[in-house]
């Protein structure tokens, strides 16, 4: 299983509603690549001491843990 580290959270503008979204964004450790992931979504959907895995937008039918570290 691939691994992303934990970099920043940022603020953005929903274009829909005008609402602001916090968006963490991560590195991918294997690609090296960059992407942001809905903060709410991940507290909605993972308790907080279970670990965060994700389908990995980089490799097509693998798992990726985000990490904070």
């Amino acid at each position: 299983m691939n691994k992303a580290k934990y970099v920043n959270q940022i603020s953005v503008i929903d274009p829909d509603t005008k609402g602001e979204v916090e968006l963490a964004v991560y590195k991918h450790i294997n690609s090296g690549g960059m992407f942001a992931i809905d903060s709410s979504f991940i507290d909605q959907i993972f308790d907080e001491d279970e670990k965060v895995i994700i389908s990995d937008p980089f490799n097509k039918g693998r798992k990726l843990e985000l990490i904070e570290d």
